[in-house]
Formats: C-alpha cells, sequence, structure tokens
C-alpha cells in the first residue's frame, strides 16, 4: 500500500534519497516549483500537473502544491540493529511512548542533523510513520534508520551486551545534562510529556539525567528537550 508524502522538503528529500517514488502530483498554477521539476524530470519519475481541488483530497495538510505517492518507509528489525553497532562510536537514541506524529517528525530531523546512528522504537505505543512525520522531519526520515522493535527492551539488552552506556532522560534525576559527560558510545531514551518513560524501561538505565529549569514553566515539549540533549551528546 502506498504512503502519500506532502510539501517541498519532504519531497525533494525523498528524490534525492531514490526513495521509491510512483507518482508526483503538482499544483498546475504554482509558478515556484521549478528546481523540483527538473529533478523530478532528471530522475524519470512520473509526474502529473493537477488542480490545487485535486492537490487537497490527497492531503488535508499543508501541502505546498506537491504531493508525492510513495512506497511505505521501510524499517529495521533487531538482527539490522546489532549489525550497526559495531563501531566505536555509537549514538542511538531510544522513543519510549512518543506517540504525536509532529513530535516524533521534529526528533528525527534533529536526530539526523545531529549525527544520531539510529533511532529505536516499538511497534507498539509509537507514533506511526505517515505523511505527517515525514513532513515534520522534513524528509530526514529518508537519512537515518528507524528500528522497530517488538520491545524496546529488546534493544536495550542488546545495546548493553555490546557496552553502549544507556541514560535515560527524567526530569527526577540529580544530574544535569550540562555538566554530563558522555561516552562514546552512548544511547539517550526520551519519554513522552504527559507518560514519561515507563518504570520498567527505567529500571534498565544505567544513569539518568535532566535539563534544568529556571523559569516558571517546569517542563519543555519532548521535541525540544530531545534536541538540548542530542546537543550536548553531539559534543
Amino acid at each position: 500500500m502506498s504512503e502519500i508524502i506532502f510539501g517541498k522538503r519532504a519531497v525533494f528529500e525523498a528524490i534525492e534519497n531514490e526513495v521509491q517514488i510512483d507518482k508526483i502530483f503538482i499544483d498546475r498554477d504554482n509558478q515556484y516549483m521549478d528546481n523540483i521539476k527538473r529533478k523530478i524530470i532528471e530522475k524519470k519519475i512520473k509526474i502529473s500537473f493537477v488542480p490545487i481541488e485535486k492537490l487537497n483530497k490527497l492531503s488535508k495538510n499543508n501541502h505546498q502544491g506537491i504531493v508525492a505517492s510513495i512506497s511505505p518507509i521501510k524499517t529495521l528489525g533487531i538482527n539490522d540493529l546489532e549489525k550497526s553497532i559495531d563501531k566505536k562510536d555509537s549514538k542511538f537514541l531510544i522513543l519510549d511512548n512518543i506517540t504525536d506524529t509532529k513530535n516524533f517528525g521534529a526528533i528525527i530531523r534533529t536526530a539526523e542533523c545531529l549525527g544520531i546512528d539510529g533511532i529505536i522504537i516499538s511497534k507498539t505505543g509509537s507514533s506511526p510513520i505517515n505523511g505527517e512525520t515525514i513532513k515534520s522531519s522534513s524528509g530526514a526520515i529518508f537519512s537515518i534508520p528507524i528500528y522497530k522493535l517488538d520491545h524496546l527492551k529488546d534493544g536495550i539488552f542488546l545495546l548493553k551486551e555490546k557496552e553502549i552506556e544507556i541514560i535515560a532522560a527524567d526530569e527526577k534525576s540529580e544530574k544535569s545534562v550540562f555538566n554530563f559527560k558522555f561516552n562514546y558510545r552512548t544511547a539517550i531514551i526520551m519519554g513522552s510529556e504527559g507518560k514519561g518513560i515507563s518504570k520498567s524501561i527505567l529500571s534498565l538505565c544505567d544513569k539518568t539525567l535532566k535539563i534544568p529549569m529556571k523559569g516558571k514553566i517546569d517542563s519543555l515539549n519532548v521535541s525540544v528537550a530531545c534536541g538540548i540533549i542530542l546537543a550536548e551528546l553531539s559534543k
């Protein structure tokens, strides 16, 4: 079954990353698509110039005048994860209970920009990978491996076997991310704003850390918090 993606950046990144694209639909009255049109023609992808009403039917979101039909995003499994963590410097991101597609997409974008080697999610209790996720990631999802496992614990146990330190972002921690010394081999776990990291997952972590709050608001959006922590990790 095909997946619909939308937005100039998401479609452009799909083209650049050789994603299998069935067809691209472009607003026939849009005068600002020359660059992407050239790329589509160069790659010999099927293209259809349609009225804006057609695009609105294909996607209810802000499609910016372009929609594409692609093969579903491929996720990887536990065996793929094991093969990918042999190098000396390994950095992974584990997401527990992140169900909002926009947050998920923003986190993917940040992780890819900051050199994370892969994102680990579970088959249940995770955001779907759909057009909104892809748009929110600005197409970064095409450039970073997503490991979708039966249980997060399976991934954590495997990372521990490979001597990767498991660190949880936990507001109750006594350690600040701003003076925390990360190992070269690290996996960060982020939980949702509402539920946080589940107790069973938290119990498996080697250490916890927090982002100190100085304002009146005592919490951050999970994608913002993730960006701060991954930026510190990337140092």
